[in-house]
């Protein structure tokens, strides 16, 4: 199973800044996350996020789901980075940090930052990974609720 979701309403923490909880499922695992809304608006994430599977669907060797746009403050944006491997999908959480950049972040676009995969278990970084099905991403993407029972 792969779904990327928000699956709580925007809020404000003490600092001001406004976010909403994220969902990441890849195969069993479930992932929480927030969503930085400070530059950009839920809606706006989720069309990238049908982007960026849809890239890997149609053959891209990797793509990017955003969890962080910042805007052009210069704070660091976030990201799960994506790969594509015979039959199955790598995916990382990515930090972009604009310091680090020749030129200006796009957020439309952030395909570009991803780079190649590092295995992270074989390398032995502390980077967590985790690999499910390509057959779920391109379920998903199809709109197509997989596995069909459960």
């Amino acid at each position: 199973m792969f779904r990327i979701r928000f699956f709580t309403p925007a809020v404000h923490d003490e600092a001001g800044r406004r976010h909403a909880g994220g969902e990441l499922v890849l195969g069993g695992a479930r992932h929480c996350f927030l969503v930085d809304l400070t530059a950009w608006d839920t809606a706006q994430y989720e069309r990238q996020w049908g982007e960026g599977i849809a890239r890997l669907v149609q053959g891209a060797p990797s793509s990017a789901l955003m969890t962080a746009y910042r805007g052009t403050a210069g704070e660091p944006h976030l990201m799960w980075g994506l790969w594509r491997d015979k039959g199955h999908v790598f995916v990382q959480e990515h930090p972009v940090v604009p310091a680090e950049l020749d030129s200006a972040f796009d957020p439309f676009d952030p395909y570009t930052h991803v780079g190649i995969r590092i295995p992270a278990s074989e390398q032995g970084l502390s980077i967590p990974e985790w690999r499910f099905s390509l057959v779920d991403l391109i379920a998903a993407n199809l709109g197509i609720r997989w596995p069909l029972a459960g």
